[in-house]
């Protein structure tokens, strides 16, 4: 009986939990306008979702900051390829910011060091 009980709760929580964590929530989506330039230190194509860490030099300084995106599928159908970004690589990106102020936002687009954007 109590297998069943735990069971039972762990089939209502845990789709939660990850529906929690695919979700951009964190990120104000209203603000689309918001331009990040920085230097690649991590570029992380992935499912289900990218990776992009950039050096940014800004009024708070230089730092690293990490950033979200859209999954692996979604970059590939907007024009991305492999090797178009680069660590190294100085992009921009347009990103929606955390709603709580904090580094970091949800990478809505990315312009490429040639110009490419996806």
């Amino acid at each position: 009986m109590k297998k069943s009980l735990l069971l039972g709760l762990a089939m209502i929580v845990a789709p939660c939990l990850a529906s929690a964590h695919h979700s951009a929530a964190r990120f104000d989506l209203s603000i689309r306008d918001r331009m990040v330039i920085g230097i690649v230190k991590e570029f992380v194509p992935a499912n289900p979702h990218t990776k992009i860490v950039l050096e940014v030099t800004d009024e708070k300084g230089t730092r690293d900051i990490e950033f979200e995106g859209h999954s692996l599928n979604n970059y590939y159908r907007g024009g991305w390829r492999e090797g178009m970004v680069k660590v190294g690589d100085k992009i921009t990106l347009n990103a929606a910011p955390t709603k709580d102020g904090s580094d970091g936002g949800y990478a809505l687009a990315v312009i490429a060091a040639d110009g490419t954007r996806f």
